[in-house]
């Protein structure tokens, strides 16, 4: 009777999910996959469960820091979308008595 719970508790610890690290590994190589788990985490994150968001998660951040680019980010810097001038030249419109932050080159 004792060995008949110790394969019960065997067989039903290895019919539980998969882990996360094998989710996230799976979502890692699928950008598709992992962008609508990302989306519905998003929306509803108990219903998704808490595995599946974290795998997601986890996926992210690995193809983030090793540089991968999903279907809709870019790819190249030429794809990126010019970037207007944010600031004048800080001297150009100083009012009346301002004084610059930063010294003026050539002095003390």
């Amino acid at each position: 009777m004792r060995s008949a719970s110790v394969q019960l508790a065997v067989l039903l610890t290895a019919c539980g999910q998969p882990p996360a690290e094998n989710l996230a590994d799976a979502l890692a190589a699928d950008p598709v996959r992992l962008k609508a788990l990302r989306g519905q985490c998003a929306a509803d994150r108990q219903a998704m469960g808490e595995d599946a968001c974290r795998a997601a998660a986890e996926a992210f951040r690995r193809r983030f820091f090793a540089g991968h680019a999903g279907p809709d980010e870019y790819n190249s810097l030429a794809e990126l979308p010019p970037i207007p001038p944010s600031f004048d030249t800080p001297a150009d419109e100083l009012p009346e008595g301002a004084v610059p932050l930063t010294p003026a080159e050539g002095s003390p």
